[in-house]
């Protein structure tokens, strides 16, 4: 058996009792894990037993953690400064195992030639260092979010996007086009943390960065990119307030240059004779800072916990305008496991709950929230895809087939969102079409032909063979198209 969390003395007195005092004559045993706050129990099925029955009775607590992080980019100038004031100003030394440990990468020239440190004095040196090179446009934030998490729960920062890459090219084969496929990546910057406390104020992180990029490849008949991550993991045991700085991860970055003579390089036509061009490749170096600090019971107890669930209104959309409204010791987490889909919970003191309410009942409002869209179908029929679409819309949202095989939809920032999955996989699913042959007896194929091509899809065909048609369309064009020919054939008898 193991009980977990934080262990208080007392437990283990009590657990002790009962185990000597119910079953001497047993070979029960114990154990404690000082580090984690852990106890096993080897005993026989009904000692255990009444140590479950005792456990409710056990003061356990789950304590949180708040992470507070920097993301910065620092030039190859900076980045070499930076080195050096942070061994100058603070007299860091790299920990050799007894704090923590780290795993470093194979750095080009100019990176920083340490995998990560931890501050246990000159924080606000460090801080000064950093404001002055991003004041000088050396160093850029790319991020200072601040998260709370239990102890033993992943914290996630993530400043990515999704980057489109092309697959295949549009082909045709006879009269029918294939149209290029697109994938898609997320690139960017990642930094998971673990953070687990150990005894009173020790905090024991994991810590996962990792930069993803692409560039151009060469080799491909059309720009195929190369995408590339770079990951510096690190372990490390820290004090409650204390900074973990990482470094080692390099990101190059090109840019182009014009340059010219005055005037001459303006004009049109020779202009160009009088200019060149210039590639230049700068490097970049992440710098991540890290700071866990122990929440306290009596800042928990402090704090108003609330769920907001949107309507109309995206939760992420939400959780982003308010949280400089939440204070340094609040919390928001979007779409916690205990609430209801697109909400998020905000714990902070009452009167700032009070006051982010009050903002989110007026910028989450459909007024605020409405937005239009047009979906252009290319593989998927316009009117079961409407039929479809319907159920996702709001009460006072709408739905319009516009020309063209596409749709005008008018609904909340939430409703499209959902729309624009549900259209996605339709489109995807439907991306491949189907091949079936209908054998007529009574009718003419010719006369039937046009009122079935109002049916078809964007990509989809008939073709007549010997008095029979072979329809290439989606499934559900497919089905349609047989049950009007059903139709008109028996009608063709009469």
């Amino acid at each position: 058996m193991n009980i977990g969390k934080v262990v208080p003395v007392l437990t283990i007195f009590t657990v002790l009792f009962l185990l000597l005092g119910i079953g001497a004559g047993g070979q029960s045993s114990m154990s404690v894990d000082t580090a984690t706050g852990r106890i096993t129990i080897r005993a026989s099925r009904w000692q255990i037993d009444e140590v479950e029955k005792a456990k409710a009775e056990f003061p356990l607590e789950t304590r949180q953690i708040q992470i507070k992080a920097r993301l910065l980019e620092l030039s190859e100038s900076a980045t070499r400064e930076f080195g050096i004031n942070l061994q100058r100003l603070t007299g860091v030394k790299v920990p050799s195992g007894e704090v923590g440990e780290g795993t470093g990468l194979e750095l080009d020239g100019g990176a920083l030639e340490y995998s990560f440190y931890s501050l246990t004095a000159g924080k606000e040196k460090l801080e000064a260092v950093l404001d002055a090179l991003i004041s000088t446009g050396e160093a850029e934030v790319l991020s200072a979010p601040q998260v709370s998490t239990l102890s033993g729960q992943v914290a996630g920062i993530y400043v990515v996007q999704d980057v489109p890459y092309l697959i295949s090219e549009e082909a045709r084969i006879g009269e029918e086009v294939i149209p290029a496929k697109y994938g898609y990546v997320t690139v960017g910057v990642v930094l998971q943390v673990l953070p687990d406390i150990v005894g009173e104020d020790l905090v024991q992180m994991s810590i996962f960065p990792m930069v993803s990029r692409f560039g151009p490849s060469e080799g491909f008949k059309f720009k195929q990119p190369t995408f590339y991550r770079e990951i510096a993991p690190t372990n490390i045991t820290v004090r409650s307030g204390e900074t973990i700085v990482i470094g080692g991860l390099m990101r190059e970055e090109e840019t182009e240059s014009v340059a010219g003579l005055p005037i001459l390089s303006q004009l049109p036509v020779i202009g160009n004779l009088f200019k060149r061009s210039e590639k230049v490749t700068s490097k970049r170096n992440l710098v991540v800072t890290v700071e866990p600090r122990i929440i306290t019971p009596r800042e928990i107890q402090g704090r108003t916990r609330r769920v907001f669930t949107f309507t109309y209104a995206l939760a992420e959309d939400m959780a982003r305008q308010i949280g400089e409204m939440v204070s340094a010791e609040g919390v928001i987490e979007i779409n916690p496991k205990e609430a209801p889909p697109n909400s998020i919970l905000v714990r902070d003191d009452e009167d700032r709950v009070k006051v982010i309410q009050e903002v989110l009942n007026g910028i989450g409002s459909f007024v605020e929230q409405r937005r239009q869209r047009i979906f252009s179908l290319l593989f998927s029929s316009v009117q079961p895809t409407e039929e479809i679409l319907k159920s996702l819309i709001s009460e006072k949202g709408s739905i319009e087939i516009e020309e063209e095989n596409s749709l005008i939809v008018e609904d909340g920032a939430y409703q499209l969102s959902q729309i624009e999955k549900a259209i996605l996989s339709l489109e995807e699913s439907n991306r491949i079409p189907q091949t079936k042959t209908f054998y007529l007896e009574y009718v003419e194929a010719g006369e039937i032909v046009p009122s079935l091509e109002e049916l078809l899809s964007p990509q989809g065909s008939i073709e007549i063979v010997d008095n029979s048609l072979i329809v290439k369309d989606n499934n559900w064009v497919i089905e349609q198209i047989g049950k009007k020919v059903e139709e008109l054939d028996i009608s063709g008898n009469s």
